[in-house]
């Protein structure tokens, strides 16, 4: 699977590390959650990220950032801290940090600034349009929503394992009538009351442009279309298929196997 939003995120264990956790994993984002340096040198190591979110202490951070950023250059590093002053923050982006961040950072900032920096790094402002287009679907053929909701599958048989937020979304589409969804009846959970609404129905967008991105990778053409000013529909036959099952090579995919396996890093203690 593509692995351009995956995040190694090093914080405490306490509950604001677990609202920001918990509103990037909404947005598209696959957290792992670590605890200290060592673990997160450990999770790198084993399943190299492109996104690394670190809050500690400065001196970790400096120490951190020098030493991933030898690793690899491209790597996208964000800074959350309790910066006193410009020269800090200077220093802490010198020492190889892209963005510097301040401890009440909201989740729809920080995860804002993580998708700048895919922006950065993979050129996706340009993938709408890759070199590589996905396969026609048979037309007035039915989609389903497979494994309790985890898996999109297209006609053709391809399988898409989905987000907690993408799941919520086309979740909503299937029980919706005309299969239309509102920005504004759709709101990334973890986001905070201070974040307007133009800002939370923007990460909507963003969301199903991500969606899109992926479904294309899979070789998949989304039949979801914008409704100008108002929202989303899905413009195909979809139905919720409870005994479908992905088997065999196919169950990589499973959507529901990567939400666990999200939620057991983001929680995990040691």
């Amino acid at each position: 699977m593509n692995n351009t939003l995956d995040v190694i995120f090093l914080g405490a264990d306490d509950a604001r590390h677990a609202k920001l956790v918990d509103a990037l994993s909404h947005l598209g984002f696959c957290v792992r959650r670590c605890l200290d340096l060592v673990e997160v040198y450990e999770r790198y190591s084993r399943r190299p990220s492109p996104l690394v979110v670190l809050e500690a202490p400065l001196t970790d951070i400096h120490n951190a950032a020098v030493r991933l950023r030898a690793i690899e250059r491209g790597l996208g590093i964000v800074a959350i801290a309790a910066f006193t002053d410009a020269e800090s923050r200077i220093r802490t982006l010198l020492c190889g940090a892209d963005a510097c961040l301040a401890p009440d950072v909201t989740g729809l900032e920080l995860a804002a600034v993580l998708q700048a920096l895919v922006r950065r790094a993979v050129g996706l402002d340009g993938m709408d349009a890759a070199a590589d287009a996905p396969a026609e679907e048979p037309a007035g053929e039915t989609w389903r929503l497979a494994n309790k909701g985890w898996t999109l599958i297209s006609p053709a048989g391809r399988a898409l394992g989905l987000t907690t937020g993408e799941r919520d979304f086309l979740t909503r589409l299937v029980t919706a009538p005309d299969r239309k969804v509102s920005r504004d009846a759709f709101y990334a959970d973890g986001a905070d009351d201070t974040d307007n609404g133009i800002t939370r129905r923007r990460f909507v967008d963003v969301m199903i442009s991500r969606l899109r991105r992926k479904a294309a990778a899979s070789q998949m053409t989304l039949p979801i279309r914008a409704v100008h000013g108002w929202g989303y529909m899905f413009a195909a036959d979809i139905a919720l298929d409870l005994d479908y099952r992905v088997s065999g090579e196919d169950s990589r995919l499973d959507g529901l196997e990567d939400w666990r396996r999200e939620t057991a890093d983001a929680g995990a203690g040691g």
